[in-house]
């Protein structure tokens, strides 16, 4: 097998050990789920090293037939397979998960009691937590190594219902209907999703037009390389571009775009710290990868034909998601909203089709993975000792905890695209991209850039600097801790993902051909296919 194979089979083996060893306790399960995040780390890393310098190559691929359907509807038998493999596309996505798997997993902590609440969840239910972590993980591997729309689906649908249990079981109190609202909405985005995937393999095969259609199959190398040079014959125009516009609006809703963005701010407001990681970090990226990988990959002419309307989105959600991040009173939303207004950059790189704002879109995704899970844990660990995000509660934090307010600041700093951070090489590129197709638009975007330093200084301002509040100074609510001294600055445990995040924030801005260079393989392919 290959490495794209135990890549994706690493973190689901651990969880498997999690759910079947006897009394598993916290810190026990905790190591098991780390081991398979970091046996997954190092084996994209060993992909990484080996991987071939050729667009539009499939490295590291294997495949595993599962079943067959004899006879399937067209006297054709169907062959469903689970395949892996990684390309210049997914490779850099599967180590963003990895690596921010093993950060979450290593800066869970479980309190032995929580006030009025009695037993943390996460220590009287260890098994279920990791266990769910663990598949959560996998699921993310999955989807974006996948070389088979079959197994493409079942990653997906894992990442659905691990999520889900996760919200639900070990959110805050009333994570009931966060939990709900967020199985709607995604799964109705994973409906859409396969409806447009099925219908794109048929119509490779020549069900929509051709009179002696050809054996259907479900690989995404073989789509890659038939669906765009179709004939109008084989897979008519219209069938392309409904097909497409189903495709989008699984797009938009997994995404969280505006208007069906409001799932995630309200996920993010009840699950915990590791969650948010996973899903702000990981799970909100699939969609613009679906959009990458199976959008301009597959259906390169809708992509020309609707570009406009994307990037009408795009700047609409760049717009409001500063303009709601700007309004909002707690951090844990604020950073909700400014991960809508990020992935609006991404839609907008997509839609002008150009080397630089492919690429720039890329760079984003992976940005924004970095910046929104170090803000997540920031936030978390700060939250862990005042019992608040509220900023109306917050504020001289940099007196009693210097370093975390400064880690906070570079993360804003990033996120707001200052040069030498992985934001600005995400930014500039998307929009230079923009600008060569949709110059008008992109300016109005531009607003959008300067509103997201508005809203993150503002509230850098109004929690880290200033008198100190009664949530930082011992009033109600205040949990005393931190170091061993009792003060509340970051803990040696908590340096090591925070470090980590902004040391690879900081290097991709410093040195953007860390990455450039597999995003530039995957760019020329994609261009390749869709001139």
């Amino acid at each position: 097998m290959s490495l794209a194979f135990w890549v994706v089979t690493a973190p689901l083996i651990a969880a498997l050990l999690i759910l079947l060893l006897p009394k598993v306790r916290f810190t026990a399960a905790k190591v098991l789920a780390l081991l398979g995040g970091l046996v997954s780390l190092v084996l994209v890393l060993a992909a990484w090293i080996g991987f071939p310098g050729t667009p539009s190559l499939f490295a590291d691929a294997s495949s595993v037939t599962w079943f067959s359907l004899p006879a399937f509807w067209q006297s054709t038998s169907l062959t469903v397979n689970l395949a892996f493999g990684f390309d210049g596309l997914s490779l850099p996505l599967a180590a963003l998960t990895a690596f921010v798997v093993c950060l979450a997993v290593f800066g869970a902590r479980g309190r032995a009691e929580e006030a009025g609440d009695g037993l943390d969840p996460r220590v009287a239910h260890p098994r279920s937590y990791f266990f769910w972590i663990s598949m959560a993980a996998a699921g993310i591997l999955g989807v974006f190594s996948a070389l088979d729309i079959f197994t493409f689906f079942v990653a997906l649908e894992v990442t659905l219902f691990s999520s889900f249990f996760l919200i639900q079981l070990f959110g805050k109190r009333g994570s009931n209907r966060a939990a709900t609202k967020f199985l709607i909405y995604r799964g109705f985005a994973t409906v859409a999703m396969l409806v447009a995937l099925v219908g794109i393999a048929y119509g490779a095969a020549g069900y929509f037009g051709s009179a002696s259609p050809t054996a259907i199959t479900f690989s995404i190398p073989q789509l890659l390389g038939t669906v765009s040079h179709a004939s109008a014959a084989q897979f008519p125009a219209y069938y392309r571009g409904a097909l497409f516009l189903v495709l989008l609006l699984a797009v938009f809703i997994e995404e969280a775009f505006v208007p069906f963005h409001t799932w995630l701010p309200t996920t993010h407001a009840y699950a915990d710290t590791p969650t948010n990681m996973l899903i702000g970090g990981l799970l909100t990226k699939t969609g613009a990868y679906v959009l990458l990988r199976f959008g301009v990959g597959m259906l390169p002419d809708q992509v020309h034909r609707y570009g406009t309307l994307i990037a009408v989105f795009g700047v609409i959600n760049i717009l409001y998601g500063a303009f709601a991040a700007w309004a909002q009173k707690n951090w844990r939303t604020l950073v909700a909203f400014g991960s809508i207004s990020h992935m609006g950059i991404v839609l907008l790189g997509i839609a002008s089709m150009t080397a630089a704002g492919l690429q720039g879109a890329m760079f984003m995704i992976i940005s924004s993975g970095l910046l929104t899970a170090l803000l997540f844990y920031l936030t978390g660990a700060i939250e862990s000792r005042t019992q608040t995000l509220d900023m109306a509660q917050l504020g001289g934090l940099s007196k009693r905890m210097p370093m975390l307010s400064g880690f906070l600041l570079v993360a804003a700093l990033g996120s707001l695209g200052l040069p030498l951070t992985s934001g600005f090489i995400s930014e500039i590129q998307a929009f230079i991209g923009g600008f060569d197709r949709f110059p008008a638009l992109s300016f109005v975007g531009v607003v959008g850039l300067i509103l997201s330093a508005v809203y993150l200084l503002y509230a850098i301002q109004k929690t880290t600097f200033g008198p100190l509040r009664t949530a930082v100074d011992g009033g109600p609510g205040f949990a005393a801790g931190g170091g061993r001294d009792g003060s509340l600055d970051a803990t040696p445990p908590e340096y090591l993902p925070t470090v980590l995040m902004t040391l690879f924030v900081l290097l991709i801005g410093i040195y953007p051909n860390l990455l450039g260079h597999l995003f530039g393989l995957s760019v020329q392919g994609l261009l390749g296919i869709g001139g």
